[in-house]
């Protein structure tokens, strides 16, 4: 074991910043908001932008099974699939264009779309109007394809997809559990992709991935309990201002 762990040639700060980085993915996933991209920064400067990728795919996903077991009644299957198809179809296209696009115009086409869902959130908020899909089929469309083309090129569309849950009204178990399940989806589909075209998960970063997964778990039952305690308006105002970190955090 201590060989193994040798093998990764990490410092003893790397070890504590990726064990930080790891329950942060879990506390994220129960519902605290926004400290996901945070957890994706420190993993990419550990193993590097597109390694890291698949480093972190396992971990997002066996946060997913801890808050899908936990919300699992809850969930609002008309609203996940009404945008899952989209996601899906935007992941298709990052997978052949992705490494086309320098990252960083990315990160601030993405930060854009994030502060204008932000703004009109807010708005909608405000004037007490309900948003819903069918009657915005065409912002569904583009948050499903530029959110799906984020998860798949760096893991950070967490502030676009939790907007577009968040603005449906949904309560706040609810919107844990729908974003869960949506995630969950997306995540498992990305495997085959990381493992045979990427080539980004192997049995080398699935060891590290079992070595930290008590991290996940830490994190993900730290985040239940945290949000037990924030009730439910004001759980929608920790998210917005979360959401608003994030995409600031996009831009540097």
């Amino acid at each position: 074991m201590l060989e193994f762990l040798q093998s990764f040639n990490l410092d003893f700060w790397q070890w504590l910043l990726a064990i930080i980085a790891v329950a942060g993915i879990g506390a994220n996933k129960t519902g605290i908001v926004g400290i996901n991209l945070l957890s994706v920064a420190i993993l990419a400067a550990i193993f590097g932008g597109k390694a890291s990728t698949g480093v972190l795919m396992p971990f997002l996903i066996m946060a997913d099974i801890f808050a899908i077991s936990h919300f699992r009644k809850s969930v609002r299957w008309n609203h996940l699939f009404t945008i899952l198809f989209w996601a899906l179809l935007g992941v298709a296209v990052a997978l052949y264009v992705g490494e086309i696009i320098a990252d960083e115009y990315f990160r601030i086409i993405l930060a854009a779309v994030v502060f204008s869902l932000l703004i009109m959130t807010v708005l909608s908020e405000l004037s007490g109007k309900h948003f819903h899909p069918k009657k915005h089929w065409y912002i569904t469309i583009i948050i499903g394809l530029i959110g799906g083309f984020t998860s798949m090129i760096g893991n950070a569309a967490g502030p676009i997809f939790t907007l577009y849950f968040v603005s449906l009204r949904h309560t706040k178990n609810e919107y844990i559990a729908t974003r869960a399940w949506f995630f969950f989806i997306i995540n498992l589909i990305k495997v085959p992709l990381h493992l045979f075209i990427w080539e980004t998960i192997s049995p080398r970063t699935l060891g590290f991935n079992l070595v930290l997964a008590p991290a996940i778990a830490l994190g993900a039952v730290a985040g239940i309990l945290i949000v037990r305690k924030i009730p439910e308006r004001g759980y929608k105002a920790f998210i917005l201002t979360a959401t608003l970190i994030s995409a600031i955090m996009l831009l540097f």
